[in-house]
């Protein structure tokens, strides 16, 4: 799910839609028909550039969505089993855990311009603090990508694996929500050290970063946290 445009956007994997929430009446106001490409849930809506973007087939589409009157602006050819998305930078990020690459989409032209090897079970990625971050999940890294050249301009062992999770980015630090040892690791975007380990084991969940403090979700025990600025260990000041 994602916020803009004065509403929720959610994408139903049961019905094959996306679900327009206002949120100011918290009501159901528009249902378009795009599409899901994981029924399973692992994927995301974001926004940005004007539109709201969502992997719409597991043969490979992203579909664009005009907030104006709930169009579908553009279908976009991508790579087969293409899920996870990020808006950033400029660009439209897409990662495809299959072929183990990140792509990068203009939205003037709506196609995909450059392609990022990455590594094993490519997931969740966050476009900001200058970069393009990838879980690579089956190898428990984050890796850094030039946004201009695609390039891999590092990488940080967090744990043997990243499997599920979530990835934010803001504050001048890069927050990883993690499914085993910690709730979420803080890493350093220009040294790429990991700067803390937060909260306890909790199984898979979501994060979101606000300047106010860190939202959390835990899947497996059906709750959410709320992590403030004077809960966070010290070294986060560095």
């Amino acid at each position: 799910m994602s916020v803009g445009f004065g509403s929720l956007w959610v994408a139903d994997c049961a019905d094959g839609v996306l679900n327009r929430i206002d949120l100011k009446t918290a009501t159901l106001s528009a249902v378009v028909k795009t599409g899901i490409a994981n029924p399973e849930g692992e994927m995301n809506v974001v926004v940005g550039d004007g539109s709201v973007w969502v992997a719409s087939s597991r043969q490979g589409k992203i579909t664009r969505v005009d907030p104006r009157d709930n169009s579908i602006a553009a279908v976009i050819p991508v790579d087969a089993d293409t899920f996870y998305l990020s808006f950033g930078l400029g660009s439209l990020w897409a990662t495809t855990p299959t072929l183990r690459e990140l792509q990068k989409i203009d939205p003037a032209t709506n196609t995909v311009v450059h392609k990022t090897p990455l590594g094993a079970n490519p997931g969740f990625l966050v476009a900001g603090e200058g970069a393009v971050w990838v879980q690579e999940q089956g190898d428990g890294t984050v890796a850094r990508i030039a946004p201009d050249t695609g390039d891999v301009t590092g990488r940080v062992k967090i744990s043997k694996t990243l499997k599920y999770g979530d990835i934010d980015a803001g504050g001048g630090k890069i927050w990883l929500r993690t499914t085993t040892d910690q709730t979420y690791v803080v890493i350093n975007p220009s040294t790429l050290g990991i700067l803390a380990r937060t909260g306890k084991q909790t199984g898979s969940g979501a994060l979101r970063y606000t300047s106010e403090g860190v939202w959390t979700t835990s899947h497996d025990i059906h709750t959410l946290s709320w992590w403030s600025p004077a809960y966070r260990p010290a070294s986060l000041s560095q």
